[in-house]
């Protein structure tokens, strides 16, 4: 698929009903389906799937994805792959009209924890999946307490150079830079959208990474990383214009405030690590059984001194 497809899929796309939230009130969000919110991300999947079936000459893949509501990865999947021989969707609180609506698509679904570690955890059902050949864990990572658990769920359930892709935010944004310049503002969410206040089914985010902790992070998985891309996720500046049936991006208000903001975004975005999203391409190169050396945690301070200069030097 190239851009011109994808853009062609995304204008003529047909949203599952819950994909648009009539309760939107942020006019960039309003009336949206989330390949149109989030244009260019799934560009960037869309991107590296494209390298993946380069790299490997895949044509009849499983696939399984991790925090895959609101299921729209399917349908771009199929457009994809002209056949998928297996695919799976994991997930908490799946609904039976998601599930009804998925098995009609061909596509099993697996109602799970998928983070243990979260203080009010749900059921955890085993996966029960093996040798798949890709996963994706889009703009779920950051939301997990301990991500560790869930990428050696995904390592369990990959065959060996299967392949994982995850977007997630970037904590080395520009944007959270100009704040803690400008406010003294942590890049961290507030209180208020954490697990200390709200501790319900829609996690909110935990952590935001930097690429070298997502390196250590996958390293500690059994993963290496093939692809690594920053970008300008653009969200909600994208929209369709229904006369013309053909996608565009929303002119800003030309107002001091917005044209400057958009100088300053632009300027910091020109330095790669400081734009606002990324997206890894990871392949799987190690069993569990093979790292558990890496994934070793200690009581003793002196061995994790001695941990601590192999791995940071100091």
């Amino acid at each position: 698929m190239n851009y011109y497809q994808y853009k062609e899929f995304v204008v003529n796309y047909k949203p599952f009903e819950w994909e648009i939230n009539s309760k939107e009130t942020r006019d960039n969000f309003k009336n949206k389906h989330s390949f149109v919110i989030h244009f260019i991300r799934f560009l960037k999947v869309k991107n590296f799937i494209n390298e993946i079936i380069k790299i490997e000459k895949i044509t009849k893949p499983k696939i399984f994805d991790v925090g895959a509501y609101p299921g729209n990865m399917v349908l771009l999947s199929k457009k994809i792959f002209s056949e998928i021989s297996k695919y799976v969707l994991i997930g908490l609180d799946l609904n039976e009209e998601f599930k009804k609506k998925m098995k009609n698509l061909n596509v099993d679904c697996i109602n799970t924890e998928i983070d243990p570690s979260f203080p009010d955890k749900h059921e955890m059902i085993d996966w029960k999946l093996n040798d798949f050949d890709i996963c994706y864990l889009l703009d779920t990572i950051e939301h997990l307490v301990d991500p560790i658990y869930c990428l050696g769920q995904i390592n369990k359930s990959l065959k060996k150079n299967g392949y994982l892709i995850i977007t997630t935010d970037n904590i080395t944004n520009f944007l959270y830079i100009t704040d803690m310049l400008r406010k003294g503002k942590s890049p961290n969410v507030h209180p208020v959208l954490s697990s200390m206040v709200y501790r319900g089914n829609h996690r909110p985010h935990h952590k935001e990474f930097s690429k070298f902790e997502l390196e250590f992070i996958l390293q500690r998985c059994g993963f290496e990383i093939i692809n690594h891309q920053y970008f300008d996720r653009m969200q909600g500046e994208f929209f369709i214009d229904t006369k013309k049936n053909v996608l565009k991006k929303h002119k800003i208000k030309k107002t001091f405030k917005n044209v400057l903001h958009e100088i300053i975004k632009k300027t910091g975005f020109l330095i790669k690590h400081l734009r606002n999203h990324q997206i890894i391409l990871a392949r799987k190169n190690k069993n569990i059984e093979e790292i558990l050396d890496l994934r070793k945690t200690t009581t003793s301070k002196e061995e994790w001194l001695k941990i601590r200069k192999q791995t940071i030097g100091y």
